[in-house]
């Protein structure tokens, strides 16, 4: 196996700007970029009389192009092949590859840490003083080069595992529409407050926390993110190195009821069943814990139930709070909100169905997760020359044609 070489970004891709002077009668379609080498981010157009922009970049199919104030996020990406006509601001400068670099190629380079770091460390400076990152000191950056052979047989292999992805998703997606309309097919009933059906809500405690990954074995306080849409994830929790102030009513268990009560707009009252908790887990002060009553409403018949877009707006027109970035729900006005209790039989039929959706979804969520592994893992051991793909691998694909 030959060592690649070595060379400078200038040495295989250049700037490449196409300016356009902004015309007052047109319409332009924008495009930022997304962070960690996520693609391109598509924003609602402008008009040229409602921008002060003398001209905008025109950004063309295959162009790598990046943020130069948010480079130090890895904000940088390769303009797909059949993009159609977008624009962004100067702060987005494009490069076409030359005849040495595949754009396939260096698109599976913006997805990678190390040039997010390179990026990085052209980037200095903290918050909204960070300086940008200019072309000239991006064209700096070196990488390793293969043949284009070797580039293409990388792109042909990865193009495989991202289908694979883009296919899992899909049916990730489908799963959540369908789980969407399961829930929303509540069985018929009167509606009762939450509260008459409820023994309590239980709260959990403040703590300061650095924010470290749990311990296995040790104890660990949820984080917000725990509690997703109808969802637990037992894995967002912080380490707890003193609980000394919490009390065995602050342990989380399988089968509790958790509702988050501050959060964004968006995220306020989301409600899910915890399931394999941890021992020694325990529950912060901004989640709290429903308490129904088993012989009225099950808890599992609740989880779904809130999760409904109908009852999570309702959920969401109950907060309130004096920052548009943060809303809280409060203990009356959640309470006093309606929802359809049926009988217990009913409400089991109607968790059987919303359960086995979710139990699908979420087994496809853990695979797509197990699988971005896996092309990460996959990548990089193609990228440092750790496995090789034989050119046996090219007359193969001959054959097949």
């Amino acid at each position: 196996m030959s060592e690649w070489e070595r060379v400078r970004l200038n040495e295989v891709i250049a700037l490449d700007v196409d300016a356009v002077p902004v015309t007052a009668t047109a319409t332009y379609d924008i495009v930022g970029v997304l962070n960690r080498g996520r693609g391109l981010l598509f924003r609602e157009p402008i008009a040229g009389d409602e921008t002060s922009y003398k001209t905008l970049n025109r950004i063309r199919p295959n162009q790598i192009v990046y943020s130069r104030l948010k480079a130090f996020e890895g904000a940088i990406t390769v303009a797909p092949n059949d993009l159609s006509e977008v624009y962004a601001s100067q702060e987005f400068p494009a490069f076409t590859c030359g005849e040495r670099m595949l754009p396939e190629y260096f698109r599976l380079l913006t997805t990678t840490k190390r040039l997010w770091e390179q990026l990085q460390s052209l980037s200095t400076g903290m918050g909204g003083r960070r300086e940008r990152v200019k072309p000239a000191a991006f064209l700096t950056i070196e990488v390793a080069l293969p043949s284009l052979p070797e580039q293409r047989r990388i792109v042909d292999v990865m193009a495989t595992v991202d289908a694979q992805m883009a296919a899992l998703t899909k049916e990730i997606e489908a799963a959540t529409r369908t789980l969407s309309v399961l829930r929303a097919d509540v069985p018929e009933s009167g509606e009762v407050p939450i509260a008459s059906v409820v023994d309590g809500i239980d709260s959990g405690r403040s703590v300061q926390t650095r924010g470290e990954a749990p311990v296995q074995g040790k104890a660990r306080v949820l984080k917000l993110s725990a509690v997703q849409l109808g969802h637990f994830d037992a894995n967002e929790a912080k380490r707890l190195d003193d609980h000394s102030g919490y009390a065995q009513a602050h342990l989380v268990n399988d089968g509790d009821l958790l509702i988050t009560r501050s959060n964004t707009p968006e995220r306020v009252g989301y409600v899910a069943v915890a399931f394999d908790v941890p021992a020694d887990t325990y529950l912060p002060d901004l989640i709290w814990r429903i308490r129904p009553d088993e012989s009225r409403c099950l808890a599992t018949y609740l989880g779904h139930l809130l999760s409904a877009t109908e009852f999570r707006a309702r959920i969401t027109a109950s907060a309130s709070g004096t920052s548009k970035s943060m809303q809280k729900i409060n203990k009356k006005n959640f309470g006093a909100l309606k929802v359809p209790v049926p009988a217990i039989a009913d409400q089991k039929a109607y968790v059987a169905k919303c359960d086995a959706m979710a139990d699908a979804l979420r087994v496809g969520s853990v695979e797509l997760s197990h699988l971005r592994a896996f092309r990460s893992a996959l990548l990089a051991s193609l990228l440092n020359q750790e496995n090789e793909i034989p050119e046996s691998y090219d007359v193969l694909l001959e054959e097949a044609s």
